[in-house]
């Protein structure tokens, strides 16, 4: 049951950079017809933090399917917090932040 939880959590992860990904391009395209600042490149930033986080989480999930053969320090909760937790958690907030700043005129429009 362990290992779905990993490979659903790792799919997560996967799908989260996917629409990092979706969103950089969409926002280098309206940022580029309202001549609006790169900003769009801070999704790259985030991309890379994600992959960072998603191959630890993955090496984290094959170190539980095989515990034996791995080290120690592999499955320590001071690993996961550096290399997965942390990198996550920054580069979703850099996605948050770009993301309101390129698509939050959805969001505030009104008709008046």
């Amino acid at each position: 049951m362990i290992a779905l939880g990993s490979l659903l959590g790792a799919l997560g992860t996967l799908s989260v950079l996917i629409l990092f990904y979706i969103l950089a391009k969409l926002s280098e395209r309206f940022g580029s017809v309202i001549k609006m600042r790169p900003q769009y490149r801070y999704y790259y930033v985030a991309l890379v933090l994600l992959l960072v986080g998603w191959i630890a989480q993955l090496l984290v999930m094959a170190a539980d399917l095989m515990p034996a053969n791995v080290q120690t320090w592999l499955l320590s909760s001071w690993f996961v917090l550096l290399v997965y937790y942390v990198p996550v958690t920054i580069g979703v907030t850099i996605g948050l932040v770009i993301t309101w700043r390129y698509w939050s005129w959805l969001v505030v429009e009104r008709n008046g």
